[in-house]
């Protein structure tokens, strides 16, 4: 104890471990099991390639409505290549404060949540939407 090498890494060094009560590479065992339980979901559902095909539906679908809405809708995104499968920043009328809130007030009745994006330097122009679940 307290001469280990200085190669040695730190969860095999005993004096590490013993001045932290045996805690110092004790894993997070509620995550791990939350993962497996996604995980086995994944799998369930028909693995990667599967979740790979249910993101292109949902942000193609979500794009398709911004790009067809005659500008209604629009996002800063217009090259399609660039464009995120997970996170689809749009506005409201070009920004429009009034329309956008109603939107946001609609959205909530039917369950819709989180659109408002807040930053460190304050609310932004566009909403978000987070195509996660």
């Amino acid at each position: 104890l307290g001469s280990a090498s200085p190669f040695c890494s730190s969860i095999l060094n005993y004096t590490t471990n013993i001045a932290s009560g045996n805690l110092y590479n004790t894993i997070s065992t509620f995550n791990v099991e939350v993962v497996g339980i996604v995980m086995k979901w994944i799998r369930d559902q028909g693995g990667v390639h599967e979740m790979e095909l249910r993101s292109i539906a949902k942000s193609s679908m979500m794009y398709d409505l911004i790009d067809n809405s005659d500008g209604f809708y629009s996002t800063p995104i217009k090259e399609e290549c660039l464009r995120s499968r997970m996170n689809i920043p749009f506005d409201v009328a070009r920004g429009d404060k009034e329309l956008t809130n109603d939107f946001l007030i609609q959205a909530w009745e039917l369950g819709i949540v989180g659109l408002r994006t807040l930053t460190p330097f304050g609310i932004g122009k566009y909403l978000r939407a987070s195509l996660y679940n």
